[in-house]
């Protein structure tokens, strides 16, 4: 069995699309953690509801505790560092908490956003930039941890998917791994997405889940697969053979 981590800046972020991913690997035995950087307080959905920062920081954290007993998660840690406001943040002081969360929790794979933010969030972006920094660091001074490095993205969408205008994809040259997921998969991925309640009017305007179809898409850093592995944790590389994550971004 292998250990994941999943490092997003906000609550919901691991329930937009990886959630049944998630699900599938808690069901065949996998330990997954999930880091969230932010309370997500700054959400325009707060206006909507008259609630105070405070107020819904303390709502979104009781939802994504709800999320994460719902797809069972080995463990979830959520921090308190400023919705919306990471890029004005020490990145050395945000790298310092991804890598002790790493540390503590010794991933097999590491996963976070693509370069791209998928809705180019500048949160989004940072956490990436942040991640990819530690994980490279890491295996720079030789850590046994993470193996791999991944990046949960969306591929190109059909013509006829009803995907919004904003969200961005990989090119399918960048996809080096397409994990299939279950019918049960894809119901506690959304039972998890549900236990948002304030975003309610979001998700059922946008759907995110079911554009995810029967499959879930992965950049791997320093890796490339033709055709795509079916499994985060399937070929893990050697940390002794590729010692700089590769050259890839």
């Amino acid at each position: 069995m292998a250990t994941l981590l999943y490092v997003f800046p906000h609550p919901d972020d691991e329930c937009f699309g990886p959630a049944p991913g998630i699900a599938r690997q808690r069901r065949e035995g996998h330990e997954v953690h999930l880091l969230a950087l932010t309370r997500g307080e700054a959400t325009l959905q707060r206006e909507r509801l008259g609630y105070s920062k405070a107020e819904m920081a303390e709502t979104r954290y009781r939802e994504m505790q709800a999320a994460a007993a719902t797809l069972d998660l080995s463990s979830l840690t959520v921090r308190e560092y400023p919705d919306g406001q990471l890029a004005e943040l020490n990145p050395l002081v945000l790298e310092d908490e991804v890598a002790e969360h790493v540390h503590a929790t010794e991933p097999d794979i590491l996963i976070t956003y693509p370069v791209h933010g998928i809705s180019g969030h500048p949160d989004h972006l940072v956490t990436h930039a942040l991640v990819k920094r530690v994980a490279c660091a890491l295996r720079k001074d030789g850590a046994p941890f993470p193996r791999r490095l991944a990046f949960y993205t969306l591929p190109p969408a059909p013509d006829d998917a009803d995907r919004p205008s904003h969200l961005r994809h990989s090119p399918p040259t960048l996809i080096d791994c397409e994990l299939p997921i279950q019918a049960s998969d894809l119901d506690t991925g959304r039972e998890a997405l549900y236990c948002y309640e304030t975003y309610r009017p979001v998700i059922e305007k946008h759907r995110p889940l079911e554009s995810v179809g029967d499959h879930l898409s992965f950049e791997l850093f320093g890796e490339m697969h033709d055709p795509p592995l079916s499994s985060l944790v399937e070929e893990l590389p050697d940390t002794n053979e590729n010692p700089d994550l590769g050259d890839a971004s």
